[in-house]
């Protein structure tokens, strides 16, 4: 029931980095210069030029009227962001992105030094400030800087709440536990379009976007600290506390208060005393925790090519996404389409438990390259729908997918920081899609899908890079992830069955904890 609530995060996050196919849509325009200043859209001809006044083709237009028939107003209506002008939109997307980007490494940081829980909650209260803010201001600078912190705390939040659910599953249920979790973004998409249909004022969608975050407020009383943190950081009477309170709402005995505290300090010499015997210490400062991601040659591959896969995702989840909207007629349909889609990938797990982590994801991410590339073959706009929405599917999967992945194979120290730099790389591909589909698109319509499609097809190659990590311990440290790949490279069984008595008091604990 705790993590079914700390889901609805994700039910939330939708009316932020998805809002703007609404917030943000473009109706069509007229160029207005030399009409009268009370002119309408239905007023003028319908052969005026949109970007330069009518029979001056060497001027930019000054003043614009725009069809309200769909919508009453937009950030393109009000800031005329249209013409020259319409990088600025894509600014709005992807300056979530990039704010996401500082989140993503700082709260990575925060979360493995102060813990999951002190990270969360004040970043929580900025988004709920962030998201009223937005419904209020009238400018198109202050939109920008609320739109820069909102992503700074969303991916602060994600930074903190996903490791946190990961670390409070057990190592059989991880994998559904972690990809259910996301479902509520589906439906978020889709009560996204259905408020718009309803609202098209764009301050008061806004404040319909924002009135759900006040949900995010009974995390103050229902939200721990991860208990494997604690132990790890030897507060264990603490941990000790939250272990009873599971086990109390669980219906689960554990034994005795002294013998559970024997078991936990016993676990934190042994993983302290594994990572000094690698590290050669077992205090690391924050750059310290930085240097691990790249210390080793295991550890350097799979953070290199987790991050490509990650960058690959978004750009071509975001990029396919918005251009649903343009696929329809009915731009509230498209949505409503891409976000239903996409819940069967909440299902994944099923997938992942049976054919693995690693093939399940490059599967997924071959279809939408594949479906990308099948674009070319006919010019048809319902052809282009239908395979838009396999390829959402596809993606929608891998990015389920991807962080429960990385978070298994990335050690419990290092945990927050891999995820933060997951993030990272997730934003970057945000924000870089907005501008591709801006400036591709002129060369060919379908140009930005063969972009996407080549990207996402490096990507399903790069997962070969990484380990499989179904039905085995989380690594606690970064000499369990080396001595995870000689024990795989001296046998050709799963690492899984072939660690000794410690990896298997590992998964014992990943279970208990």
């Amino acid at each position: 029931m705790l993590i079914a609530y700390m889901s609805v995060m994700w039910l939330i996050f939708p009316t932020f980095s998805m809002s703007m196919m609404f917030v943000g849509a473009s109706p069509p325009f007229k160029c207005a210069d030399g009409f009268d200043i009370n002119a309408t859209f239905a007023s003028l001809p319908d052969d005026l030029p949109k970007c330069h006044p009518l029979g001056d083709n060497s001027s930019s237009c000054t003043r614009w009227v725009f069809d309200r028939s769909v919508y009453e107003s937009t950030v393109v209506t009000e800031w005329n962001l249209v013409c020259g002008r319409k990088p600025m939109l894509s600014m709005l997307q992807s300056v979530l992105m990039l704010g996401g980007i500082a989140g993503s490494l700082l709260g990575g940081q925060l979360t493995d030094r102060f813990g999951r829980r002190p990270v969360f909650l004040p970043v929580m209260l900025l988004v709920i400030a962030c998201s009223f803010s937005a419904a209020l201001v009238g400018d198109y600078v202050s939109f920008v800087v609320i739109r820069g912190l909102t992503g700074f705390a969303m991916a602060s939040m994600i930074a903190s709440q996903y490791v946190l659910v990961t670390e409070l599953s057990g190592c059989k249920h991880r994998a559904a536990l972690t990809t259910v979790t996301f479902l509520p973004f589906s439906i978020g998409i889709i009560l996204v379009a259905a408020a718009s249909y309803g609202i098209r004022t764009r301050w008061l969608l806004q404040l319909a976007f924002a009135v759900p975050s006040l949900l995010f407020l009974p995390n103050f009383w229902l939200m721990p600290e991860s208990p494997r943190w604690l132990v790890l950081k030897g507060r264990l009477d603490e941990a000790l506390v939250i272990l009873r309170q599971a086990a109390y709402w669980n219906r689960r005995k554990i034994p005795s208060d002294e013998e559970v505290l024997k078991l936990m300090e016993e676990a934190r010499r042994g993983l302290l005393a594994r990572e000094a015997a690698l590290k050669g210490t077992n205090k690391s400062s924050a750059f310290q925790r930085v240097l691990d991601l790249v210390r080793t040659r295991h550890m350097c591959i799979n953070t290199l090519a987790s991050a490509y896969v990650s960058f690959a995702i978004s750009g071509s989840y975001f990029g396919i996404s918005f251009d649903m909207t343009q696929l329809s007629s009915s731009p509230h349909l498209a949505a409503a389409l891409s976000g239903l889609v996409e819940i069967p990938s909440a299902l994944v797990f099923l997938l992942m438990n049976r054919y693995g982590r690693r093939l399940t994801l490059c599967v997924s991410l071959l279809v939408p390259s594949v479906c990308m590339f099948l674009a070319f073959i006919k010019k048809d706009s319902t052809f282009w729908m239908l395979l838009g929405l396999v390829a959402k599917l596809g993606v929608a999967i891998a990015f389920n997918i991807i962080g429960i992945y990385v978070s298994e194979f990335m050690p419990t120290q290092q945990r927050g920081l891999a995820l933060g730099v997951l993030q990272t790389a997730t934003r970057i591909g945000g924000a870089v899609s907005p501008f591709v589909v801006d400036l591709v698109s002129g060369l060919h319509e379908l140009a930005p899908s063969a972009v996407f499609g080549a990207v996402v097809l490096l990507a399903s190659l790069a997962t070969l890079l990484l380990p499989e990590t179904a039905g085995q311990p989380m690594p606690e440290t970064v000499a369990d992830v080396e001595e995870a790949y000689r024990r795989r490279k001296a046998a050709s069984a799963p690492a899984g069955r072939q660690l000794s008595g410690i990896s298997n008091a590992a998964m014992q604990r990943d279970d208990a904890l």
